[in-house]
């Protein structure tokens, strides 16, 4: 038990660098400021560049993998992210600190890859489903730790904030102290051939999720991405408050995590369109009310609904498609990252229909509507399916 309670913890302790990709997106302004000769996509850029290059590391794991195993994927996930992560501390060049964030993101993309990998081999049943929601309420502490270290250290610059990712080398010695290795191709999934899709209803099924997280990541990455420039530029708030909008939303990861498999077990398939009329929420009353403690609330309501659809779609294409296990993994993470690294860009295309981001915000929450909409049909799809097979 005593050596089971260790390995949940030393798994869990890798989301305290997972959940750190937007602990420092409370420096955008301030990096704003500072790089006024960039355009302010590619300064964001800073806070979602890291998702492609997680995207790559993911795809490429398995070759690593098998030459490391999954827990030297981790080991070395790890020694990458601390390195990266702290660089900035020492340079002040927008190439070279994008340069880091993108090491950043691959050392990412090998830790998220290879702990959903350890989850699905060392646990199974309701403890499996309790370690995925756990990675949300633990993701939700490390980012909430995060944030409030880099918010503290942002009052002695924008670069010694990135001092916070040295808690990554901590992190790195709790995996390499707690956790058994195990060879990627000693998995249960490894030991299965992946097998093709049985009819295009079943390949639209996976493609479908798939998508939903795709867009309901870049939506909600469209809040962490922008609040801060949205509270300093309508004037009631400053860059230390976008710190405490981030510290907010990982509070809601907390609890959200915390819930989650309460919230699954009384609503099942439903629940996830309630996390996304929680994330529509967030959106309109940020978007609506001029306040700060308006905004500090739905930064609470965005965390909330974040972590709990994300696990709720890692769970929900695992126990669709168990004959997918390496597919499935690989291709929902994938979805994610890509989905986070093109919020820019959406941000940019936004910005096409209107300059106003209170408007902005009040769009993205719309499109939560829709994807709630989606998500009953769905649901009801599912349910028709099951009671004709009854």
């Amino acid at each position: 038990m005593a050596s089971s309670l260790r390995l949940k913890a030393a798994l869990l302790s890798c989301c305290f660098i997972t959940a750190s990709l937007n602990a420092i997106t409370g420096n955008i302004p301030e990096m704003a400021k500072t790089f006024f000769d960039y355009p302010l996509y590619v300064i964001e850029l800073i806070s979602t560049i890291p998702s492609l290059f997680q995207m790559a590391a993911i795809l490429i794991s398995g070759q690593v993998g098998r030459r490391l195993g999954l827990k030297g994927n981790i080991l070395l996930g790890a020694a990458l992210c601390g390195i990266s992560g702290t660089l900035p501390v020492w340079i002040q060049s927008i190439p070279l600190i994008l340069l880091s964030r993108a090491v950043f993101g691959f050392g990412v993309g090998l830790i998220a890859s290879s702990m959903l990998s350890l989850i699905v081999y060392f646990f199974d049943g309701q403890s499996r489903s309790t370690m995925i929601g756990m990675q949300g309420s633990i993701g939700g502490l490390g980012s909430f730790t995060t944030a409030f270290l880099s918010g503290r250290l942002l009052t002695f610059g924008w670069n010694v904030s990135f001092a916070t990712y040295y808690i990554d080398f901590l992190v790195l010695l709790i995996v390499a102290f707690f956790v058994p290795r195990v060879e990627r191709q000693n998995a249960p999934q490894g030991k299965k051939k992946e097998v093709s899709f049985k009819t295009p209803a079943h390949l639209s099924g996976f493609l479908l999720i798939c998508l939903l997280m795709f867009f309901s990541t870049m939506f909600a990455t469209v809040f962490i991405i922008k609040a801060a420039t949205l509270i300093t530029q309508s004037g009631y708030g400053t860059s230390e408050d976008g710190s405490a909008i981030i510290m907010l939303i990982s509070l809601g990861s907390l609890c959200s995590g915390a819930l989650y498999g309460k919230m699954y077990a009384r609503m099942k398939d439903l629940s996830l369109v309630l996390f996304y009329l929680i994330c529509a929420a967030a959106f309109f009353m940020g978007g609506l009310i001029q306040n700060l403690y308006a905004m500090l609330f739905s930064a609470f309501l965005l965390g909330f609904g974040l972590i709990a659809f994300t696990p709720f779609l890692q769970e929900k294409i695992h126990t669709r498609f168990p004959q997918h296990g390496q597919i499935a993994t690989r291709m929902i993470l994938i979805s994610q990252s890509l989905g986070s690294f093109l919020t820019p860009y959406a941000g940019t295309l936004l910005e096409k229909l209107t300059k106003n981001l209170h408007h902005q915000f009040f769009l993205t929450g719309s499109a939560f509507l829709l994807l709630a909409v989606i998500a009953v049909f769905l649901h009801r799809k599912e349910k028709k399916a099951l009671s004709l097979l009854s």
